[in-house]
């Protein structure tokens, strides 16, 4: 018998569809909603609807974005304070929800006198230190 048909070729097959069903077993988000939205494009979806004008900045916001927290950010500074867009980016893109840097701010704001930028340089999230030191272009 060679090896390529009968009961051989069979089991081959059903392998391989096995391999593939295993394959898209693992890909499939750990939710179990395989149809649900990156968070990333949640999180874009929501600026932009939210207000937010600039695709660029939208996507500059929520690149990387692990939920929709830099959003959130973005939408409760930009309703409570006073920042730039440019500002609130910066204060909200590394965002997560168990790290709110609106609310930071927010309280830098009401309780001391300092100035903006220096609020968002306070109130950021560690991960924009680390990021000075490994840039990352995109083209």
């Amino acid at each position: 018998m060679k090896t390529g048909s009968g009961p051989v070729r069979l089991f081959r097959h059903a392998a391989g569809a096995a391999v593939l069903a295993s394959l898209f077993v693992l890909a499939a988000p750990a939710s179990g909603h395989a149809g649900d939205a990156a968070p990333q494009l949640s999180c874009y979806r929501l600026a932009l609807d939210g207000g937010l004008t600039d695709e660029y900045a939208a996507t500059q916001l929520c690149r990387g974005a692990r939920s929709s927290a830099p959003a959130r950010c973005f939408l409760r500074v930009q309703d409570e304070g006073s920042l730039t867009q440019g500002q609130a980016v910066q204060l909200c893109q590394f965002a997560t929800p168990e790290e709110d840097p609106a609310a930071c701010y927010l309280q830098a704001r009401r309780k001391t006198f300092l100035e903006e930028w220096r609020a968002v340089q306070l109130c950021q999230p560690p991960v924009t230190e680390f990021l000075r030191y490994c840039p990352v272009y995109v083209h």
